[in-house]
């Protein structure tokens, strides 16, 4: 699933792209992952695109956004003026697809005056985007928690929700509520870098354990939006323009399962956690 990297990486690229166009239509192929009516979007121009936590929001100035969300093998590809082809080639295969757009996990198509075309693939059928009226979106915001590279992400705030509960720390860190944006690739790095063990009950960190790892997702995500997301193993993340994204040359633990750890050479291992795995070092990890 894209997390905050890949999610910032789609949002700075799309605002590239797209501030000052015109929706000229909208083709849905999947039904039920478009919710909302087209004509409150059709004939709108882009005013902004923003990101808040896995959610992207492309602002119309009408008063209404269209939101994305990407959830398991989401992608957004941008093609620009391609007015005189109904299919585009492209310049090499994309994942769970060939080298075509629209492709056989093209699910919905928005295209722009100029003949510029969004197409939103999705293999699995999980992600959406949702038309929603601007007034309304306080109401999405606030089933999150603060984002890791906010000024709120405090240690205090840290070690305040940390204390309130026994649940495993890698959990808690994927709770959006909690914190917003955080998923499962990064909560690995991070708890590597600060060599926690997932599994340690939240409420039994220290405050130098604590500080080492807000230091560690702030550090981790930068460097990972600097290198424009993960690509894991699936594919399933590409950027705007369908390349791989760079941050998956870096990874020490994650999908990393019986590879030696590359500080102490003990074998990584995957568990499973709240249903997701954890990679982690059990030597290095405590």
């Amino acid at each position: 699933m894209p997390e905050l990297p890949e999610v910032e990486t789609i949002k700075r690229e799309l605002k590239k792209s797209l501030l000052g166009k015109k929706i000229a239509q909208v083709k849905i192929l999947s039904a039920k992952q478009f919710v909302g009516r087209l004509d409150k979007i059709i004939g709108a121009r882009v005013i902004d695109v923003w990101r808040q936590a896995k959610l992207l929001g492309i602002e119309l100035n009408n008063g209404f956004t269209v939101l994305t969300h990407l959830k398991l093998t989401g992608q957004l590809v941008f093609v620009a003026n391609q007015k005189t082809s109904a299919v585009v080639k492209m310049p090499h295969p994309l994942p769970f697809a060939d080298n075509k757009l629209p492709g056989k996990t093209t699910r919905i198509i928005i295209k722009f005056e100029d003949g510029s075309r969004l197409f939103f693939n999705d293999l699995r059928k999980f992600g959406w985007m949702k038309v929603v009226e601007n007034r309304k979106l306080k109401a999405e915001n606030l089933l999150y928690g603060p984002e890791p590279l906010e000024k709120s992400f405090t240690l205090d705030y840290l070690k305040n929700i940390f204390a309130k509960t026994r649940r495993a720390i890698k959990i808690v860190l994927m709770d959006q509520t909690k914190i917003a944006g955080l998923g499962n690739i990064y909560a690995n790095e991070a708890l590597f870098k600060a060599g926690i063990d997932p599994r340690r009950p939240a409420n039994t960190l220290k405050e130098g354990e604590i500080r080492a790892l807000k230091e560690a997702i702030v550090s981790i995500l930068k460097e990972a939006i600097k290198d424009r997301g993960t690509s894991a193993a699936d594919d399933a993340y590409i950027q705007v323009n369908a390349r791989p994204g760079g941050y998956q040359k870096k990874l020490k633990v994650y999908q990393r399962e019986g590879q030696p750890c590359f500080r102490c050479h003990y074998p990584i291992q995957r568990i499973k956690l709240g249903g997701r795995s954890a990679f982690f070092c059990p030597h290095c990890q405590k």
